[in-house]
């Protein structure tokens, strides 16, 4: 006979599902939207529309991925956010091998930035001129909305449905919701976040918090978004001084 009786866990487990799935379409349908940032965008009219609507979807996803469940669980579970993996103690260190992974990361990511498919993707602000300052401001916006990512599916969703399930059946639903997540992407990065969500989720648990995860995935955002703009020849970087100006790529004015 199937047993219907509710428990505090299940409210746990079932809001950290929904909201997974709503809150990140909430962000994806939001971040699509270029009159949206016309409308909230009305300062600083010289910064280039690309840029701000990039940054915008970024704060998208801060709110919805990572504002509003620390909320749900700070207001709704009356719980600490440590508990879901945003604290600054380690239960173990990270093992050893885990090191590893950012040369294997910034080499695989060289070979793989100069694909067609990547370079349809990548850079995101898809201006053909940079300057150090837009670097910098894409690159702290990247590292603030995979804080906010991680959040949402390392800590809440992970720690969430952990109350109800087995390491690796938690990791399951995870993961699954976590490819999905990259439908939009192609198969490439759906497929591939399979494992990576693995890797991610096991660090997650192993450490006792998210940050493991989020310097992984800072560092292969940030290397690819810099590939990209390294190898396509219609971009460039220019940095101007009172002496000097060096521009870097191929690009003519």
């Amino acid at each position: 006979m199937v047993d219907f009786a509710w428990v505090p866990e299940h409210t746990r487990f079932i809001l950290a599902i929904m909201w997974s799935m709503a809150g990140f379409a909430c962000y994806f349908f939001l971040s699509d939207k270029k009159s949206l940032t016309l409308r909230f965008w009305k300062f600083n009219p010289g910064l280039d529309i690309y840029i701000k609507q990039v940054l915008l979807q970024r704060t998208w996803g801060l709110l919805f991925l990572g504002i509003l469940p620390a909320g749900l669980i700070l207001l709704q579970f009356g719980e600490s956010l440590s508990d879901f993996g945003l604290g600054f103690s380690f239960e173990m260190p990270p093992p050893w091998w885990s090191y590893l992974l950012i040369p294997v990361i910034l080499v695989a990511g060289y070979f793989s930035a100069s694909t067609p498919g990547n370079l349809s993707l990548y850079p995101q602000m898809r201006i053909k001129k940079w300057t150090p300052g837009i670097l910098a401001l894409s690159g702290l916006s990247w590292i603030v909305f995979l804080i906010a990512y991680e959040f949402l599916f390392r800590g809440f969703l992970l720690y969430a449905t952990l109350t109800l399930l087995e390491p690796w059946s938690a990791i399951a639903i995870n993961c699954t919701l976590y490819a999905f997540a990259h439908f939009y992407k192609g198969p490439g990065e759906t497929f591939g976040a399979i494992p990576l969500g693995i890797l991610f989720c096991y660090l997650t648990l192993l450490t006792g918090n998210i940050w493991s995860a989020v310097v992984v995935h800072s560092i292969m955002a940030l290397s690819n978004e810099w590939y990209s703009i390294w190898i396509n020849p219609d971009l460039k970087v220019k940095v101007e001084s009172r002496k000097r100006k060096v521009e870097r790529g191929t690009c003519k004015d």
